[in-house]
């Protein structure tokens, strides 16, 4: 049931707030132990006393996101036994909308990874073939999301942390423009990259937690999320960036091609765009994301340095290693670059791309043959989501479909910097010709 639907339900009295609750409770209690989707649950819920948009309903969080009361683990030994005194701004947000918080969600340990294999709290499951991974480091969320353990999740995103396992689990996932959504009470792991966002069924679910968590006027999006409205597909500029797409697995290129031919029968205009710097982006943000994780891990590190994961610990080890010149200089090629990409927006509306180049891989695999080129896991999921995190831009996957083995795949509509309505009423429309997945 998606938050729109659950809305109107409860608004009409159809349901009632306890029955929703409950029937997201025991879908996590017959499927958790398998799929690993929550860390902590809330027998009862956490119950916002608000009166807004989302009273009563269910929304899972992300445990680096902090609860008042309850335990943050961010997914590792490392912070075992540690409660916040306070809710973190966008729980705060959500509560007073009246939402009711059904839990902590499983991540790749302190959300530093792409799979969501976790050595502490166990493997984050697809709830469409279960050998396979979520994806991360926001699987958790969407794992609740597509197995009916939730209405929403509140994820972030660092490089596709919410994208990914949107696309591999069959969720919409949004990374709103960077800064929208208060980051105050939420464990960084890059701090200059990290945005707050939203797992949910629907785009319509994703403008409505926007409508409530967005800080600031510059959001330019409604209180009420159902005012806005499907942006029309005739005559809007789509720009196709053909020079960065290969490799892909075959079917994901076909779940791509078929998207783009069916905005171009609602009059879509399809122009093919070069996005340029793509490697320069990847290695800025490597140095930026291993630099800031590093400098916040020092501490923690020198007492629990045999708590962390092996692939977490490794990491950090290499961002200590990197000179504050390396850095300052990766964060001036960012601006740089940033500049650079919203030149693109004179020409186009939005970028429309894969959100991964591959579906869902095999638990514990390490590496993947795309076409002819062989790549690591890693690799192969962020190519295509981590440079707008970069410059900031919002990004929103929908589903577009699935892969011989109904497997997920997830198309990427990406916007100009602080245009995030537009890219919403965009991705509406989109969601309208696409196909359904159903449920896992």
């Amino acid at each position: 049931m998606t938050v729109w639907e659950a809305s109107k339900l409860l608004a009409a009295r159809s349901i009632h707030a306890e029955e929703l609750l409950e029937s997201q409770l025991d879908n996590i209690r017959r499927q958790n132990d398998e799929l690993r989707a929550f860390i902590t649950v809330f027998p009862g819920g956490e119950r916002g006393s608000g009166r807004g948009s989302l009273r009563g309903i269910p929304i899972s969080i992300k445990d680096i996101i902090h609860v008042k009361g309850k335990p943050t683990t961010a997914g590792s030994k490392v912070l075992l036994g540690y409660v916040p005194r306070v809710d973190a701004a966008v729980v705060r947000a959500l509560k007073e909308a009246g939402a009711t918080l059904t839990g902590k969600t499983n991540l790749h340990e302190f959300a530093f990874g792409v799979t969501n294999l976790n050595p502490h709290f166990g493997d984050c499951r697809n709830p469409w073939k279960k050998d396979r991974i979520s994806g991360g480091s926001s699987g958790g969320g969407a794992v609740s999301v597509a197995a009916g353990m939730s209405c929403a999740a509140i994820g972030s995103d660092t490089a596709g942390s919410i994208r990914i396992p949107a696309s591999l689990c069959g969720v919409v996932g949004y990374k709103p423009t960077y800064g929208l959504v208060s980051r105050d009470g939420v464990i960084p792991l890059s701090w200059s990259l990290d945005s707050i966002g939203f797992l949910t069924k629907s785009v319509r679910d994703a403008i409505i937690l926007a409508s409530v968590t967005f800080t600031g006027a510059t959001a330019r999006v409604p209180r009420n999320g159902g005012r806005i409205r499907p942006l029309e597909l005739r005559g809007l500029r789509l720009g196709t960036p053909r020079n960065v797409l290969e490799p892909l697995e075959e079917d994901v290129r076909r779940r791509y091609e078929a998207s783009l031919n069916m905005a171009e029968k609602e009059g879509a205009r399809l122009m093919e765009i070069q996005l340029e710097n793509l490697q320069a982006m990847a290695a800025a943000r490597n140095i930026i994301v291993h630099a800031e994780a590093a400098s916040y891990h020092r501490e923690l590190m020198r007492d629990h340095f045999a708590d962390y994961g092996k692939d977490v610990r490794e990491r950090l080890l290499q961002g200590l290693l990197i000179p504050a010149t390396t850095y300052l200089a990766a964060q001036r090629v960012r601006r740089k670059l940033a500049a650079s990409f919203r030149q693109i927006f004179k020409k186009v509306d939005l970028l429309v791309l894969p959100t991964t180049c591959i579906s869902a891989p095999r638990l514990k695999t390490s590496r993947v043959v795309v076409g002819n080129t062989s790549m690591d896991v890693r690799t192969a999921l962020l190519r295509l989501t981590e440079p707008f995190n970069l410059v900031g831009a919002p990004a929103i996957s929908i589903p577009c479909g699935a892969t011989r083995e109904i497997l997920p795949v997830g198309l990427q509509l990406v916007g100009d910097v602080m245009a995030d309505q537009k890219l919403l009423s965009a991705a509406l429309s989109f969601e309208k010709v696409l196909p359904r997945l159903g449920v896992p």
